[in-house]
């Protein structure tokens, strides 16, 4: 009930055009929902009185689903675009702006108003399950091609929702699991690429991931969402949670979040309410996430936007028509995607094929593309392509045999039988594999680089024939390549889009000339990785011993040896470096401007991703041997050459000082590279920097007392709480170990989850995401959003047995049953 002030406030809002609506205007009932999302999808229009916002997924491609459905890949048609993984080795800002500028058409042709992406966060593993969803393990590259995407996709009227905020590098218990990052590798890594963005693209969102960050949740934590972000960096926009990230909504709106998503029950809503009316937490935190979402919604719904940005296909007088051919041509823009993003790993000049050759076409991936990953960005794809059947269109000689089954572990005799059977008569092996479904997605991470056994053991076979081999690879992150040696080529598509099979083609006939460089390492083994034995394990005390050491800046630093470097990619072509210039050789502040020529030495035209990177001075504290601070991309016909301009800042030469609380340049003698990869000498020039006197020694060592050094905080010990601790935000399956009322709860809730997806195995990637999030998400998570069919009172009654309150929680479970 609201209160006569109140009832006077709401119909005063009537009367008024949504965009004369201030936050003074509404009651306090109509601010807590605000706050609230409704629905999946959806922002509170207050009972009609203010437009809803529509928000979906959209890193690569437009995942619109209609409220009530449960099913992840139940979508409506859209282009489905190469994942961020793949588009990232474009090296290209052009192609993330005509990627973003067509998944915004199709936004506004579904009244979309936010597309949730894209996802920025740094690789930290090669065996996190969702990297396919993220551009780079380089902060630079990372933040370059995330804001090009954020300023076309606004430019469209179309909002977005950079994620996941901050330092989500896992899937394993990612809703309970604390990234334990000291200050240095927070701001130079893991929060790099979000300042640029915010800087740089202003975007309308950024939406709190789910693990903790220093101790505590991403959404409720102050430090990160007011400080860091709204103080420190200026952002404007508005912050959302990730989808049931949030746990303590007091607690959050008070760091700084905004919006809760999805609708959560009314206990949420309750908490919120008492802890205003009892000023747990200010009014003032209230009215500013109420204020932010009214905002969002004055500039992004479709009601406040659609005369200055009306739906494409508003006027067209059939418009499912329309809207097909609108799907058509971003079909072909997918393809040019595919083809721009392809990395050329090895030639040893059986590429481009021939038209002459018998080929065996081997590999289930062959006809059964994998285009994307699995979870909550799964596209439905509106047209498609299967690289056997272009093949064959474009005029090549060749035969198939499946070899394996894509959709199963096991090993077929059988099935290497028939290829190897079918390759003996072949000229050439074109192998399609690599990293399958079953092997990654979202909500669960790899245990090993591997490909599956059931491939290995196919290359075995067909390796023992002496016949050249060119594999297509596939997958969403690195993956070891035992038989490297024995392949005569190989291109990686990474997960490039719904064009995936006429993309291939084009490349592998030559008709495009493959310019795709590496956004990531490929190490040897997992083994190898700075982060292995911290990284996916069971714990929720994750700590980030290797500091500032990821990807390239590690590998190179240290010289441990990579199957693929940061940066690598071949062509049909051949480049020559020339002629660098910096504009001044002593730099103190500004920007700085690097040029050089860029050659076509071969016979036919190609592109080349030029990399800048800064070497770094000799030091005694933590530093990467080098850094990439610029890159570009050139297109040159055969003989032509190009100079192409670089620029550089004062970032480009600083470090993160914890003690000063920001960023300082260390003076020094620095020299830039211009390189073809982390690990190519390409051409240098130095750079005398006049910059701070920064002295300090480390002896820094990547074990737990050189983190524990570096930490300066108490370390975490979630592990390792027993009965009397735990709360709300604890997992049900750690809860399970400690009240049998919790281990039966967990073991229904499985078999009913399993129930919704009649056939689906529980290792398929629909299941995983699911049962993962019952084991391993906050039960207030599992509470709040199971629409009653785990009561909030059901899950306190959990807790209470699980601390030994047997009495408490006999009361609760009555409370339960009585309802």
């Amino acid at each position: 009930m609201t209160n006569s002030k109140e009832d006077k406030k709401a119909g005063f809002i009537l009367s008024k055009n949504i965009m004369d609506i201030q936050v003074s205007d509404l009651t306090l009932d109509e601010k807590v929902d605000l706050v609230r999302g409704a629905g999946a999808w959806h922002t509170d229009d207050l009972k009609g009185k203010i437009p809803a916002l529509r928000m979906h997924d959209g890193p690569h491609g437009l995942r619109k689903q209609d409220e009530g459905v449960t099913f992840v890949n139940d979508s409506y048609p859209a282009t489905c675009f190469p994942t961020a993984s793949g588009w990232a080795c474009s090296f290209d800002r052009d192609m993330a702006t005509l990627m973003a500028d067509a998944i915004a058409e199709e936004a506004l042709v579904e009244d979309v108003s936010i597309v949730l992406g894209p996802g920025i966060n740094m690789k930290r593993s090669p065996l996190c399950g969702r990297n396919f969803e993220y551009i780079s393990e380089d902060p630079f590259l990372a933040g370059s091609l995330g804001t090009a995407f954020i300023n076309a996709i606004q430019k469209r009227g179309v909002g977005v929702s950079l994620k996941h905020f901050a330092a989500n590098s896992q899937e394993t218990h990612r809703q309970v699991a604390n990234s334990q990052i000291d200050d240095r590798a927070l701001h130079e890594i893991y929060l790099a690429a979000f300042e640029k963005c915010v800087r740089e693209a202003s975007p309308s969102t950024l939406m709190g991931s789910y693990n903790r960050l220093n101790g505590t949740h991403a959404c409720a934590n102050k430090a990160l969402m007011t400080k860091i972000l709204r103080e420190k960096w200026g952002f404007k926009g508005t912050l959302i949670s990730d989808w049931s990230a949030c746990i303590d909504p007091p607690a959050c709106v008070e760091a700084g979040m905004d919006l809760e998503m999805p609708r959560s029950g009314k206990e949420h809503r309750e908490q919120l309410k008492e802890a205003v009316l009892s000023g747990a937490i200010p009014e003032e935190a209230l009215d500013r996430a109420a204020g932010n979402v009214l905002n969002l919604v004055k500039t992004y719904a479709i009601e406040c936007r659609k005369e200055k940005y009306p739906s494409p296909i508003a006027n067209a007088e059939d418009k499912a028509a329309a809207k097909d051919a609108m799907l058509k041509r971003h079909y072909r823009l997918a393809m040019m995607l595919a083809c721009e993003s392809a990395v050329l790993l090895k030639n040893d000049g059986c590429l481009p094929l021939k038209k002459d050759q018998k080929i065996a076409v081997i590999g289930d991936l062959a006809k059964k593309m994998r285009y994307q990953g699995g979870g909550s960005s799964h596209i439905n794809a509106a047209y498609t392509s299967e690289a056997y059947v272009e093949l064959e269109k474009a005029g090549y000689s060749v035969t198939y045999a499946q070899g394996y089954d894509a959709k199963a572990k096991n090993v077929s005799q059988d099935l290497i039988d028939q290829a190897v059977a079918v390759a003996l008569d072949a000229d050439l092996i074109l192998f399609f594999g690599g990293l399958t479904d079953l092997a990654e997605g979202e909500g669960y991470d790899r245990k090993t680089m591997d490909i599956p056994e059931n491939q290995l053991r196919l290359m075995d076979a067909l390796t023992a024939l002496d016949k050249p081999i060119v594999m297509t690879a596939f997958g969403g992150s690195p993956f070891s390549l035992p038989f490297f040696d024995k392949l005569n080529g190989l291109l990686h598509m990474y997960l490039s889009g719904e064009a995936v099979g006429e993309a291939c083609v084009r490349l592998l006939s030559g008709q495009v000339n493959p310019s795709g460089k590496l956004a990531e390492t490929f190490p040897y083994k997992a083994e190898d990785t700075p982060c292995y034995g911290t990284f996916g394990t069971e714990s929720d005390d994750v700590e980030y011993r290797e500091s500032m050491f990821v990807g390239y800046r590690y590998y190179d630093t240290y010289g441990v040896p990579v199957q693929f470097p940061f940066g690598y990619g071949l062509s049909y072509t051949s480049f020559e470096y020339s002629n660098l210039k910096v504009e001044n050789a002593l730099y103190s502040g500004g920007e700085l401007t690097v040029t050089l020529d860029v050659t076509n030495t071969g016979d036919i035209y190609g592109k080349e991703a030029v990399q800048l990177y800064v070497e770094n001075p000799p030091c005694a504290y933590r530093r990467p041997k080098k850094e990439l601070r610029a890159f570009t991309k050139v297109a040159l016909a055969p003989g032509q050459t190009k100079t192409v301009t670089m620029t550089l800042n004062e970032r480009s030469f600083s470090i993160y000082d914890d003690e000063r609380g920001d960023f300082i340049m260390p003076g020094g003698n620095y020299r830039l590279v211009a390189a073809a990869s982390s690990v190519d000498e390409g051409i240098s020039t130095g750079v005398k920097v006049e910059g701070v006197l920064y002295d300090k020694v480390e002896n820094f060592a990547m074990d737990a007392a050189g983190f524990k050094a570096i930490y300066k905080r108490p370390l975490s010990h979630f592990d390792d709480i027993k009965p009397g601790q735990y709360d709300m935000s604890t997992s049900l399956s750690k809860l399970s170990k400690s009240s049998f009322l919790g281990k039966m709860v967990l073991s229904y809730a499985e078999k009913e989850v399993m129930k919704t997806m009649p056939g689906v195995a529980k290792d398929d990637p629909e299941a995983l995401l699911s049962l993962e999030m019952i084991r391993y998400g906050t039960l207030d998570c599992m509470a709040s959003q199971s629409n009653g069919a785990l009561p909030y009172s059901l899950a306190k009654a959990i807790v209470d047995s699980a601390n030994g309150r047997h009495m408490s929680a006999f009361k609760n479970l009555l409370a339960c049953l009585k309802k």
